[in-house]
């Protein structure tokens, strides 16, 4: 059973702290130190319990010694961690998987977490384990459906992703700052400047003018630059998926099992291989269209000088996210999780059950439905 007082998988529980990428990890340790003493904070907590509130929860790949820890057959679990130590990672941390073999049972044995004392606790954590990712817009979409409704600091790009991201946001927020060179009431502040600001969630007197512009009241301002970043993110989300996603598509294309071949097994594979390639497609037409309405409705303001259908584009959006972040987070979990079992550069080598079981995990995994006329 995967438990114990030190997780020997959290030799880099620092690194993961500061690094994590933000679809994989829910760091709510950081967001503990950064806002524990802010009102909205108190008010809407994520988990009422303590220690989840000071934890780190990470969609995880599972070992092949983790795999038995389930009842059902999955590559991906939802790991949460508790630091023994919140103020000194190196000690580790204590660790249990949502929905492991007694899993309410090691919730209090190894974590002290009452599963009846913290019923709402084991819903929220039930929930974010049936997510494809922990994509931040994804997750505060599905909590909301649910009657969840924690405050906004618990939706934001990590650090990381942040840096990685800046320069493609610069690129896309820059036709607005092109635009106020005719147009001094839209924005006055560099491209750079604003992308920092909309991806850190600082919205400020910078951004006022935009807001005057679109005719939105301060919540609802706060609510559409959210919004806007989340389409920032997918775009910048898509433009790194595709290129890594090439070879693994190829791969997938024209792998053959070793070893013993059944005819039924080999039939199987070639079936779950088509749906997995027309499934793919899908997704990837599912999250350009969708991405297609934000682009209409932001050329309208940039290139039109229209803002109406942006503005209303923002107010709208949020129920598009679900569909474009569910539809990345499959694909993201086929290319991560191929490119992890078969390395670059290493012969590829895979038994005929298990291919057939590996590409019965991925067609689930990807929640777009097939369209046929994508063949």
């Amino acid at each position: 059973m995967a438990i114990g007082t030190r997780d020997r998988t959290v030799r880099s529980l620092i690194l993961l702290d500061k690094n994590a990428s933000t679809a994989r990890a829910l760091n709510l340790l950081r967001i503990w130190r950064e806002h524990r003493d802010d009102e909205a904070y108190k008010e809407r907590p994520f988990f009422q319990n303590a220690a989840l509130k000071r934890s780190i929860i990470v969609k995880h790949r599972l070992r092949a010694n983790e795999v038995d820890s389930f009842e059902d057959l999955r590559a991906i679990g939802t790991k949460i961690l508790v630091p023994i130590d919140p103020a000194d990672l190196k000690l580790g941390a204590r660790y249990v998987f949502v929905d492991q073999l007694g899993y309410k049972d090691q919730l209090m044995e190894v974590l002290g977490i009452d599963p009846i004392a913290y019923s709402s606790d084991l819903k929220i954590l039930s929930l974010i384990d049936s997510f494809p990712s922990l994509d931040p817009f994804l997750l505060r979409e599905q909590l909301r459906r649910e009657g969840f409704e924690p405050d906004k600091c618990y939706f934001n790009v990590a650090d990381a992703d942040i840096s990685r991201m800046l320069t493609f946001a610069e690129k896309e927020i820059m036709p607005l700052v092109s635009m106020s060179m005719s147009e001094s009431h839209i924005m006055n502040a560099g491209a750079s400047r604003l992308a920092a600001k909309i991806l850190s969630n600082e919205v400020d007197a910078d951004l006022e003018p935009l807001r005057q512009v679109l005719q939105l009241g301060k919540s609802e301002f706060d609510e559409g630059a959210f919004c806007w970043k989340a389409f920032i993110y997918y775009k910048w989300q898509l433009s790194e998926l595709i290129p890594k996603f090439k070879t693994v598509a190829a791969e997938i294309a024209r792998i053959v099992p070793v070893g013993r071949r059944e005819p039924a097994v080999m039939a199987q594979i070639d079936s779950s291989r088509n749906q997995i390639q027309l499934k793919i497609r899908a997704a990837f037409d599912d999250v350009r269209a969708t991405l297609d309405i934000y682009e209409r409705a932001y050329a309208e303001l940039t290139q039109s000088g229209k803002p109406r259908g942006f503005r209303e584009f923002l107010i709208t959006s949020p129920t598009l996210f679900s569909r474009i972040g569910e539809a990345l987070a499959g694909v993201e979990h086929i290319s991560s999780y191929w490119r992890y079992r078969f390395p670059l550069g290493r012969e590829i080598t895979i038994k005929a059950e298990e291919l057939e079981d590996l590409f019965a995990d991925f067609d689930s995994s990807l929640l777009v439905k097939a369209a046929s006329h994508l063949v």
